[in-house]
């Protein structure tokens, strides 16, 4: 069976630590060459301060607070810029205190029919648990953890639920989150190890996720 295609998809890349989001604004990452100065001129600042920082360009969303930077993308094509981007960030800011790393993928796919919509909800949730105690009971929202195959610490939760996205139609959305525990290691800072992870580990975890939601979707 052919690879299905989600009709929206995105990325987000978020490390959790000790931040200063008054840093993170388009004239800094400019002035960085991290991006180029047209796209800073051009950014859609919805606020710098202290306390967060929230801009976008026309493929780059970041949101940064104190203690979580996070940026992401729904431009498929942009996936490296958006890795390579953060790992440039966090070259330059290597002394930044990070405790967890998250790649985190998410996708709405259509279903092809409301027969198929239906099937993928009774497979994941069973409604003979619940004859008796709900009426028409239905599939709101199901999410599975499961351990890290890398030996990396941490663990991988993959969320299913009807899309809210994709009206008219029978939508599935899926989010995979891919967390990596930082803190606590002994050997190198944490922003090399993050570093690390982002440049040795990105393909597998989104190839990971793409077969996670694969896999789900063609079982309907």
């Amino acid at each position: 069976m052919p690879e299905l295609k989600p009709e929206i998809e995105g990325v987000n890349i978020v490390l959790v630590g000790a931040l200063n989001p008054a840093i993170f604004q388009p004239a800094w990452f400019a002035r960085e060459k991290l991006i180029p100065q047209e796209e800073a001129d051009k950014a859609d600042i919805k606020i710098i301060s202290p306390q967060v920082s929230v801009f976008s360009t026309g493929w780059l969303n970041l949101e940064i607070t104190q203690d979580r930077f996070a940026g992401n993308t729904s431009q498929m094509q942009y996936l490296e810029p958006l890795r390579d981007l953060i790992v440039a960030t966090f070259t330059l800011l290597r002394h930044t205190p990070i405790k967890d790393l998250g790649i985190n993928r998410m996708a709405h796919f259509r279903s092809e029919s409301e027969e198929a919509w239906h099937k993928i909800g009774h497979r994941l949730a069973p409604k003979e648990p619940w004859g008796g105690l709900l009426e028409k009971p239905g599939m709101r929202r199901v999410s599975m953890l499961g351990q890290r195959p890398d030996g990396y610490r941490g663990n991988i939760t993959a969320t299913v639920e009807p899309s809210v996205v994709l009206k008219p139609g029978f939508g599935v959305y899926f989010e995979v989150n891919d967390h990596y525990d930082i803190g606590g290691e002994e050997k190198g800072s944490e922003c090399e190890r993050v570093l690390g992870i982002l440049k040795s580990c990105w393909e597998a975890s989104l190839d990971r996720s793409a077969r996670i939601m694969q896999q789900l979707m063609k079982e309907q």
